[in-house]
């Protein structure tokens, strides 16, 4: 019976042994060496590598298209946005758009594009000294406007650090159309806008990301049409097949190629308007959006709206938008309108 059982044990042995082997790591490098089987070294599986992340747009989030460069400064323009301004062109290709109060309790546009550019663009209109704070945000960028108040221009100069483009500087790029009477109808395009701003300003660099792109806080609550007004104006939102669409002043609100003005994410930042003293032809004040601070915000995104608050301690400081328990608020990647909305005034949900 001996003899039967000595085999047994043996094979058990070795088979305890390479258990132990196969199980302790450390021992895996020398399994071939002396005293080793070399099975543990046979039977590793490697560890696949990761993919590098594409590369994404700045104020988009978007991953790069074809023919996109991520590396290009950003071109902010000022767009007309009254009656006799529309329908506009453009407007569409931004990556972000702010709405701000201007004279009269009336609105204006700063369409900004990055990734994204158009052949046309406009009415383009004057720039205002709320434009500094918005421009400080991409940290070097291209302003396209037409004129603007003397005293509006040396805090734009000083605060936005932007190369300013305006027909007085570059008139040949910019042209008028016969779509609109003066003063609603001077164009122009984005690359002719960029090239003029790097002829002046040639080390200019891309904007760092405005937002935080990712999934949907869990504070958000379903908003299926979202309004808000200006003195003299109004606008609202309404969600449809996977993106926000805009109205003005109870029309829909299209560009001259008939598509309808559209958003993935809507910014609703309630801000204060301050006095700068400046006034229009007409005797109207014209105020200045203030973005720095604290106030609240609604982020509208994926058919549901976000409360929270958004901050900027100083012009140098970047925006952050966090919900009610602290947490930043995720944009989805895609076009971002911003709006100015004047205290005390929020927007209702429908």
């Amino acid at each position: 019976m001996q003899l039967t059982r000595k085999p047994v044990i043996a094979v058990l042995t070795v088979a305890a042994g390479l258990i132990v082997a196969g199980c302790n790591s450390e021992s895996t490098p020398s399994a071939t060496g002396a005293g080793g089987t070399g099975l543990a070294a046979s039977t590793a599986q490697p560890v696949a590598a990761k993919p590098a992340p594409k590369p994404t747009c700045p104020l988009t989030g978007k991953v790069r298209a074809k023919g996109q460069r991520i590396n290009r400064p950003a071109v902010a323009i000022k767009v007309d946005n009254v009656v006799g301004a529309l329908p506009q062109s453009g407007v569409n290709g931004a990556d972000v758009v702010v709405e701000e109060e201007v004279e009269g309790g009336l609105t204006r546009l700063m369409a900004i594009f990055q990734c994204n550019r158009v052949a046309v663009v406009g009415p383009i209109r004057s720039a205002r000294i709320s434009d500094a704070d918005v421009l400080a945000l991409l940290h070097g960028s291209v302003l396209g406007f037409s004129g603007a108040n003397p005293k509006d221009l040396p805090p734009i100069r000083k605060d936005s650090d932007a190369a300013l483009v305006s027909p007085s500087d570059a008139g040949s790029i910019f042209y008028r159309g016969t779509e609109h009477i003066a003063p609603h109808n001077e164009y122009s395009s984005t690359h002719a806008i960029l090239r003029a701003g790097l002829h002046l300003r040639p080390h200019l660099h891309a904007p760092k990301p405005l937002f935080h792109y990712g999934a949907i806080s869990t504070h958000a609550r379903k908003a299926h049409t979202v309004a808000i007004s200006w003195p003299s104006a109004s606008a609202s939102w309404t969600w449809s097949h996977g993106q926000w669409l805009r109205t003005q002043n109870g029309s829909i609100d299209r560009q001259t190629d008939g598509a309808q003005l559209s958003a993935r994410n809507v910014v609703i930042m309630r801000v204060r308007l301050a006095s700068t003293g400046l006034h229009d032809v007409l005797g109207n004040a014209s105020p200045r959006d203030v973005t720095t601070g604290h106030n609240p915000v609604w982020v509208l995104r994926n058919g549901k709206m976000i409360k929270g608050t958004w901050s900027r301690p100083s012009i140098k400081d970047p925006l952050t938008l966090k919900d009610k328990s602290g947490h930043v608020i995720a944009l989805a990647p895609g076009r971002t309108w911003i709006e100015l909305l004047p205290a005390p005034d929020k927007p209702s949900r429908g």
